[in-house]
């Protein structure tokens, strides 16, 4: 039977509040540039997972720093990277600058002031990647003219990776914050189905992943960290775990996926009931 489950309301119970402001994500940019730059060979792959056209638009909701819409800017005309943070839409830039791309357009708006076709135009494909915004499915099916993709953790996640790299070094959130989390990629696919759209959900091995010479060098790699002073003895402890020796010095390695939930707007579901 239909409507039994309200897989909208059930996205909108797990989502945080407040998880848009953007003096929490202005906050936040640097070391999301950091954590990112981390995942350059995993981002590729989810980039390769995407039909991408080159005479097409792709629009990136929830852009950051650029992580997934820098690369993918060689692939498609021309890509629109919404943000609600003004840091993070300049390291974007940076990024750009630094990988000798010219076309993308920074715009900084909140999601949740996002009109489709008002004061966002529609564009060729949609990608939402680890964004508050995936609650939206609707929305950002109302933005895509052909395809959708939703990428979340299914597994280990950046937040929890830079809580064990803090712990005991910056306080962690109340445990009123921590019972809430992004909705998985199971929830996003009810919520595709729902609607009716005939979505699909693919796995892809993510990770943060880095090679140095010594303890020293990675240490003095998370620099943008920006940690207190007296802190770097409890910074090592807690990085020691995730690096891993070998014949060529260190590896850093947090191994983890992700689930791209997608769909092509040219194929609705059909629903057999």
């Amino acid at each position: 039977m239909r409507g039994l489950i309200d897989w909208q309301l059930l996205a909108d119970l797990q989502t945080p509040p407040g998880l848009s402001q953007p003096a929490m994500w202005d906050a936040f940019a640097e070391r999301y540039d950091g954590y990112g730059r981390l995942q350059a060979a995993h981002t590729q792959a989810q980039v390769e997972a995407m039909d991408l056209r080159p005479d097409e638009t792709l629009l990136d909701v929830g852009a950051g720093a650029g992580r997934l819409g820098v690369p993918a800017s060689r692939r498609v005309r021309r890509v629109t990277a919404l943000d609600t943070s003004r840091r993070m839409l300049d390291a974007l830039a940076r990024n750009a600058r630094e990988a000798g791309v010219s076309n993308i357009d920074a715009v900084q708006l909140p999601w949740e002031d996002v009109e489709p076709g008002v004061n966002l135009a529609p564009h060729d494909v949609v990608v939402a990647s680890r964004s508050p915004a995936m609650r939206d499915v609707d929305k950002l099916h109302a933005l895509a003219r052909r395809a959708v993709y939703v990428m979340l953790y299914s597994g280990p996640s950046l937040k929890q990776f830079h809580d064990r790299l803090v712990e005991g070094i910056e306080p962690l959130p109340s445990a009123e914050r921590r019972r809430f989390a992004l909705p998985g990629h199971a929830l996003v696919f009810n919520q595709a189905l729902a609607l009716g759209f005939e979505a699909r959900v693919d796995y892809l091995e993510d990770g943060f992943r880095k090679r140095y010479r010594d303890e020293d060098e990675a240490v003095a790699d998370f620099g943008w960290l920006h940690l207190p002073a007296g802190s770097e003895a409890r910074f090592r402890r807690n990085l020691r775990p995730f690096l891993h020796p070998d014949d060529e010095g260190l590896l850093l390695q947090l191994r983890t996926r992700t689930a791209i939930v997608w769909w092509h707007k040219q194929t609705p579901c059909v629903d057999p009931l």
